[in-house]
């Protein structure tokens, strides 16, 4: 049985692929960074006292910065503006780094955003 003459070029190129190590060590995710400014609360949901909450998926890089066009609504809140303010916010959003052992790792998370009436906003809907 004789080869295809693609045969080295193949063998290389799986040579060439596998012969990247793994980063060793324990995996940690990525956590937002605190002090971030608030997502702006969509105006009509707002003024309609309604609350509700957005799971994102995003991709973060080493640096710690969402990847562009990576960002998509996991579970949603069931109102479509809030699943768009979530969704244009979610590039601003700045987290530390995922790490295996003590490199900086691009890698997946589930974000949930939280749209949460202030207790002052609260109260006032039940005054006659």
């Amino acid at each position: 049985m004789t080869l295809p003459r693609c045969a080295p070029l193949l063998l290389a190129l799986l040579v060439a692929c596998d012969s990247e190590e793994p980063v060793a060590g324990t995996f940690t995710p990525a956590v937002p960074v605190e002090g971030q400014p608030p997502i702006p609360y969509p105006a009509a949901l707002f003024q309609e006292r309604v609350e509700g909450e957005v799971l994102l998926y995003l991709l973060i890089d080493s640096a710690g910065y969402v990847v562009r066009d990576s960002t998509r609504v996991a579970t949603s809140s069931g109102r479509s503006a809030f699943d768009a303010a979530a969704l244009d916010a979610a590039a601003s959003l700045r987290f530390t780094p995922a790490r295996r052992g003590d490199t900086a790792v691009t890698a997946p998370l589930q974000v949930p955003i939280r749209f949460t009436l202030p207790d002052s906003v609260k109260g006032n809907g039940s005054e006659g």
